[in-house]
């Protein structure tokens, strides 16, 4: 495969700051698929993607031309948000596979959820002894969405040091969100730099790596125009090292989501899809969760408790 190096036009990987790459993917947007849902979680997907290269230093698949930041705030604000079945249910696998590492952290200051959703991990925190607990979330559909009694922890907008004054930080979570960002260098760094020493950062992604993933090619949903990056093991770990981070823990994760959203996100033929979602609402089987590992990672990262930069 061709070996390229980038334009000045184009962004250099937002990892490592490497300047060459080989192609992985060419653009693909219909502008007829286009609603408030393409910048929604949990969508069904639509197999769009902006152009994407692979970093030939860390292993990231990164798309060389992103939409600006302004452009990015603008679409997850009004991003519709109509999954909260399956948000309750990612909440609860990665309740399950955060458990052990939440047990050994010493501090029990603020968590923050970053991207919460509409917050349904919040009350999870809050019963593991985290005050206060917070949740950071664009979209203001999402947040319309939240129980009453976890509203009030949202706060709208994306993650900066100005939406937490004055907040001690012991754990910051961000599930799903870093392939959504411009920068997920300055994302890192600045929880690295909210965090008290000996704090956590818990993160969720895809792995593009992933066998499952390698096998659907371009029909993985994963493929998606949201993503403006997708990770590896590789390029995570490079880019929790280089911000200073420690302890790094990597691990596959098993979703269980209900089977009705399984079949949403399978690459099968929509008359299909159709079919089959008819006959697990005949069996009652829409909602009955099941496990399965589709090529995520946990990670988990400690800022010293010496002092570091």
């Amino acid at each position: 495969m061709q070996k390229n190096n980038l334009t000045r036009a184009e962004r250099a990987c937002p990892v490592c700051g490497g300047r060459s790459y080989r192609p992985f993917a060419e653009e693909r947007i219909d502008p007829l698929k286009i609603s408030n849902f393409t910048y929604a979680s949990r969508k069904s997907p639509e197999f769009m993607c902006l152009r994407l290269v692979r970093c030939t230093e860390c292993d990231l698949v990164y798309a060389p031309t992103p939409p600006t930041t302004d452009v990015l705030s603008a679409v997850y604000a009004g991003a519709g948000y109509d999954s909260a079945p399956e948000a309750q249910a990612a909440a609860r696998s990665y309740a399950r596979a955060l458990t052990p590492y939440v047990a050994r952290l010493a501090g029990r200051n603020a968590a923050v959820d970053v991207g919460a959703g509409s917050g349904p991990l919040l009350p999870w925190l809050g019963e593991c002894g985290f005050r206060p607990v917070i949740g950071v979330e664009p979209s203001r559909a999402a947040i319309a969405a939240a129980a009453e009694s976890v509203r009030p922890m949202l706060r709208e907008g994306m993650f900066s040091p100005a939406l937490l004054p004055d907040v001690t930080v012991s754990l910051i979570c961000s599930f799903m969100t870093l392939e959504h960002l411009e920068s997920p260098g300055d994302f890192v760094r600045t929880a690295y730099g909210l965090l008290e020493p000996g704090g956590m950062l818990a993160l969720v992604v895809h792995n593009w790596r992933a066998p499952l993933n390698r096998v659907l090619g371009l029909r993985s949903p994963i493929i998606d125009v949201e993503h403006l990056q997708l990770f590896s093991p590789r390029s995570l770990r490079t880019l929790l090292v280089q911000s200073g981070l420690t302890s790094i823990a990597v691990q596959g994760l098993t979703n269980a989501y209900p089977l009705r959203y399984w079949l949403r996100l399978a690459p099968l033929p929509s008359g299909f899809k159709e079919r089959a979602h008819r006959l697990l609402d005949k069996l009652g089987l829409s909602y009955t969760e099941m496990p399965f590992r589709v090529g995520n990672m946990l990670v988990t990262a400690v800022k010293p408790a010496t002092r570091g930069r």
